[in-house]
């Protein structure tokens, strides 16, 4: 449970943000608006993060290069793949995006729909990542961005073995501040009628990247990825 000050301020960047994030939204699915607006919320996700006192991030042990929460599978919505996927065309070479594709292929294939326990063995490092650390940080998903620990022994030790829990080294009041932006952006896109299915990152986004069709089913409120690509939790 939060303290009531948290919820309070939790609340009130739950709701700043759903209506933020709904005013910004093109009203017709025109794909450099709806990019300009996830530009803002991922923006907004950061600012709570350098807003939070600094009394309490100083408790974070992650720190640049510490990649051991790199080599877990992640959960997303439509839009965190095509943010990520609009970085990565636009800045990649023809030979870097050539090898993302083929990593995250390998990726996919690990991951078996509606069998949670194909993602209950470790993991492989990310496809994006470069020498330990992110090759598209700034268009990171949400999941990496709200991501904080106390102790980065831990974190290392579910990378080995997914069954560990990291619940004890989370830190409340920095957690719910990140939680509430990320979830307001959410809901004003689920309100706005995007899609909203769970997709497992490495396979959504081999397809986001070999399927063209699938960043104009999402701007038609479609379901943007087949079923195979969903998350199997």
């Amino acid at each position: 449970m939060f303290s009531t000050a948290i919820e309070k301020q939790r609340r009130q960047l739950y709701a700043q943000t759903v209506a933020e994030m709904g005013r910004r939204l093109p009203a017709t699915a025109e794909p450099a608006g709806v990019i300009a607006a996830l530009h803002w919320g991922m923006l907004e996700i950061d600012r709570a993060y350098d807003d939070t006192p600094a009394k309490i991030k100083s408790s974070v042990a992650c720190r640049a290069g510490c990649s051991h929460c790199c080599s877990t599978a992640v959960d997303v919505q439509a839009h965190e793949v095509f943010f990520a996927a609009e970085h990565i065309q636009l800045t990649f070479s023809p030979e870097e995006l050539a090898a993302i594709i083929e990593r995250t292929a390998t990726l996919r294939a690990r991951i078996v729909p509606d069998a949670a326990d194909s993602r209950s063995r470790p993991w492989q490092p990310c496809a994006l990542l470069r020498d330990d650390r992110c090759s598209i940080y700034a268009s990171r998903p949400e999941a990496c961005r709200v991501h904080h620990t106390s102790d980065a022994t831990a974190c290392a030790a579910h990378a080995a073995d997914p069954a560990v829990d990291l619940d004890r080294t989370y830190i409340p009041a920095l957690r719910a501040r990140l939680f509430a932006v990320m979830l307001g952006m959410d809901e004003a896109l689920e309100s706005a009628g995007f899609d909203d299915r769970a997709y497992d990152f490495s396979s959504a986004l081999h397809e986001a990247l070999t399927n063209s069709l699938c960043r104009a089913l999402w701007l038609r409120h479609k379901p943007a990825f087949p079923d195979s690509c969903l998350s199997p939790v």
